[in-house]
């Protein structure tokens, strides 16, 4: 049986926020743009063929509600809501809810929650959500990320941005990366096809700053591999560490006492 903790689905580069230390490296994207709806449909029929079961199906970004046909995305993942536990879906609450993405989450019931990063006045339709969430029986999470840094989620963000080969050798990297988040919450990403095992393989792969090893990722249309070919590779994710590795300075639990910056610092 091939299964994941974590599934996140990217369907779009844009963002309304240009945060200085994005962990998912959105404002380094010269022109960003929203994956087609054609795409993300056959990238979820893909995943569905190779995992059996996967815990979190997440919708990741950039900003979802910017992207204009998630309540058609939502409402074709309904087919498969036996092979995943929840739908989860990150936003920064800038863009209002649309009345037809209420609808087709509402059908969801228990099984869906919304995780709102909650940048105070950054996130200006904050209102909108909980209103709309508390008055349709949409579960919602909020993750304050202002004020004192103490009191942040998370006591604030860490600087991931270097954006380059840290020197490290083999040996201690693959000592850090044992231990990383990512490995334990198994939280793999998917982009056009293209699935990896962390966003940060992802992101800098898209941005061109790094090339992947054969095996850090998965090309799911690949027709020259079959099924079981696939599912090996899955499987074989996180038995070792990857090229983003080498460029991570979040690959270590001991990363927890890191320096922490307040969160959504804009970029001028």
């Amino acid at each position: 049986m091939t299964k994941t903790k974590r599934l996140s689905i990217v369907p779009t580069l844009r963002c309304t926020l240009k945060c200085k230390l994005c962990s998912n490296h959105m404002p380094e994207f010269k022109s960003p743009y929203d994956v087609s709806y054609e795409d993300i449909t056959r990238d979820i029929s893909d995943i569905f063929e190779l995992f059996d079961y996967i815990e979190w199906l997440q919708f990741v970004g950039g900003e979802i509600f910017l992207v204009k046909y998630m309540a058609e995305v939502y409402e074709y993942c309904l087919q498969y809501k036996d092979r995943f536990s929840k739908l989860i879906i990150e936003t920064n609450a800038t863009i209002p809810p649309r009345e037809k993405e209420i609808e087709v989450l509402r059908k969801y019931g228990e099984n869906c929650e919304v995780m709102i990063s909650d940048y105070g006045p950054l996130s200006k339709n904050i209102d909108k959500y909980i209103s709309e969430f508390n008055k349709n029986g949409i579960k919602y999470k909020l993750k304050k990320y202002y004020g004192d840094i103490d009191t942040q989620h998370f006591g604030g963000w860490i600087d991931n941005t270097e954006l380059k080969d840290l020197g490290e050798t083999e040996e201690e990297v693959a000592n850090l990366a044992k231990d990383c988040a990512q490995v334990r919450i198994e939280n793999m990403h998917c982009f056009k096809g293209k699935l990896h095992r962390c966003s940060n393989s992802l992101f800098m792969t898209e941005l061109g700053i790094l090339t992947p090893n054969p095996y850090d990722y998965l090309d799911m249309r690949d027709g020259t591999m079959t099924l079981q070919e696939k599912r090996e590779i899955i499987n074989n994710f996180y038995t070792v560490p990857r090229k983003s590795c080498h460029y991570c300075t979040w690959k270590n639990h001991s990363n927890s006492a890191d320096e922490r910056y307040s969160a959504a610092e804009q970029m001028k």
